[in-house]
C-alpha cells in the first residue's frame, strides 16, 4: 500500500467570532498541527487532510465573518525558513534582565520539525 505524501503546512484565521474560533484551534490540534500563534499552526498534512481540514473550517464558519488559510509549502522553502520564539523575562518587568545571545551561538536548526529558537 502507497502512503500519500505529507507536506508541510500552514494554517491561518481571522474570525472575529470567540466561540468559532476556539472551534478552529480545536480541530488544527485533532489534525496534529501544531500553534505558533494563537490563530496560525502548523504541521505536516497530506493533501487529502489539507481538503478535509478547510471543509470542516469553512463548514463551522458557515455564514459568520471570517478569513480562512489552508497553504502547503514546499520542502525547500520549508528548509529555509526562520524562527524566532522569544518570551519575555518572567520575573523581570518586559525586556529587564533578559540577556541575548549572538546568532552564533543559537542551536543548529532542526529539519524535521519547526525550528523554534527560545532565548
Amino acid at each position: 500500500m502507497v502512503e500519500a505524501a505529507e507536506n508541510f503546512c500552514l494554517v491561518v484565521y481571522d474570525v472575529p467570532e470567540d466561540n468559532i474560533r476556539h472551534h478552529f484551534s480545536e480541530t488544527c490540534l485533532d489534525f496534529g498541527l501544531e500553534r505558533f500563534q494563537m490563530s496560525a499552526f502548523w504541521g505536516h498534512l497530506t493533501s487529502a487532510r489539507r481538503k478535509e481540514l478547510f471543509v470542516r473550517l469553512t463548514g463551522m464558519l458557515g455564514k459568520e465573518p471570517g478569513r480562512v488559510l489552508v497553504q502547503p509549502v514546499a520542502n525547500e522553502d520549508v528548509e529555509r525558513r526562520l524562527v524566532l520564539h522569544q518570551k519575555p523575562a518572567a520575573e523581570h518587568g518586559a525586556g529587564a534582565g533578559v540577556v541575548f545571545r549572538k546568532h552564533r551561538e543559537l542551536p543548529e536548526p532542526g529539519r524535521d520539525r519547526p525550528t523554534i529558537v527560545k532565548l
